[in-house]
């Protein structure tokens, strides 16, 4: 034989080893491989599960605090309204004159729901104001959109006093 013979069998020869070297076991090692460190991944997400299970119940009783800051307990946001709303009138010189039923509105394009609460106090200038103040700062009901004071006289009795009509807006 020549030796380019020689040659070409030697190079084809080796081609066919490495190809079979390859499918036999190199194959299984590289397949072997991806799945150990798909395994090591799951290992590791599952050791650190009760390490994300401690954040989320610390999370939790942060929120918690956050909602008891906020004086929000219970599930219906208009029953806290009306009770925040006689225990502020108890404390001050206010009383709750009307509490309408609140109007929803929900946008079709956004999917955000409104829901505005309309109510009436009466009482001195100063209780009114403080009663808004509190309402506006230290509750998380929503915004005040408006408040309009109005003077108004009982003719019967003579009397003078001051009624406030507010509008408070939650958007979910």
């Amino acid at each position: 034989m020549e030796q380019r013979t020689k040659n070409i069998l030697l190079v084809v020869g080796l081609l066919t080893i490495l190809f079979l070297a390859y499918h036999y076991s190199f194959a299984k090692t590289f397949t072997l491989s991806d799945e150990l460190q798909k395994l090591e991944g799951q290992k590791a997400e599952y050791e650190s599960a009760p390490i994300q299970l401690a954040s989320l119940a610390k999370r939790e009783k942060q929120l918690n605090v956050v909602l008891t800051k906020n004086n929000i307990e219970g599930n219906s946001l208009q029953y806290n309204l009306l009770q925040t709303l006689n225990v502020l009138s108890d404390t001050s010189n206010v009383k709750v004159i009307a509490f309408q039923e609140p109007h929803r509105f929900t946008d079709e394009i956004t999917k955000k729901s409104t829901a505005t609460y309309d109510f009436t106090l009466r009482g001195d200038y100063k209780a009114l104001i403080g009663v808004v103040y509190a309402l506006e700062q230290q509750y998380s009901f929503g915004s005040v959109i408006q408040v309009g004071f109005e003077k108004k006289k009982n003719f019967r009795t003579g009397v003078n006093y001051l009624e406030c009509r507010m509008l408070l807006q939650r958007v979910n």
